[in-house]
């Protein structure tokens, strides 16, 4: 399966794209999908001639069917606003557009062979690295089931070719364990990455607000 998603505005990257382009997100045999993108200012990418491998992520099983969807448009001003939301993984960071003017967004939806749906959808830039740095801080500290890293889950047989493709995804089923945390954790954790309890519960509650597209 693969998913062309759309350019965004003039002078917007895609999924942290400088200078605009596209991004084909693809489900490669077996349990992974990765993202690619496509730009002609990108000296990297040889004038758009080669596609820059940008995310890279383990599905838990084959990714059978993706849809592509418009979501709420998101505002630039890096304010709280709907994000990306999944039961299993979180998207790209997106890039802010400039003059406070809303900005186009579009998820993919997919399922998988076992009855899993997840979606992917660009977030604002700051309020995705808030989220990774907290999946991070609750992969090290929370007991998983039978020991599992979800971290590593994600990572083990995803194809990445470097480790900034496993770092452009926060997974949403990891992130809303720490909703059920106590206050004491709660803070400890928020205290750890810069940040407030209550910062990191508005981000997870957008996650909500994102989730419309199911």
């Amino acid at each position: 399966c693969k998913m062309l998603l759309e350019p965004p505005p003039a002078g917007v990257g895609a999924g942290g794209a400088p200078g605009g382009g596209l991004l084909l997100a693809l489900a490669e045999e077996g349990p992974r999908m990765r993202i690619f993108g496509y730009s002609r200012q990108d000296v990297e990418a040889s004038n758009g001639s080669i596609l820059l491998p940008k995310m890279a992520f383990h599905t838990g099983a084959t990714v059978n069917q993706m849809i592509r969807l418009s979501v709420a448009a998101r505002a630039a001003d890096g304010g709280n606003r709907p994000m990306h939301r999944s039961g299993a993984v979180g998207a790209v960071a997106g890039a802010a557009g400039a003059g406070g003017a809303p900005l186009p967004r579009q998820a993919v939806l997919y399922s998988t062979l076992d009855g899993a749906i997840g979606v992917l959808c660009p977030t604002e830039e700051s309020t995705f690295r808030r989220l990774f740095f907290l999946g991070q801080k609750l992969a090290s500290t929370l007991a998983h089931v039978g020991g599992l890293n979800p971290r590593a889950f994600r990572a083990q047989g995803s194809g990445a070719l470097s480790e900034a493709e496993l770092s452009r995804a926060a997974d949403g089923g990891l992130l809303r364990r720490f909703a059920a945390l106590g206050n004491g954790a709660q803070e400890k954790i928020a205290q750890q990455i810069g940040t407030s309890p209550r910062v990191l519960l508005q981000n997870l509650e957008a996650l909500d607000v994102a989730s419309a597209v199911l």
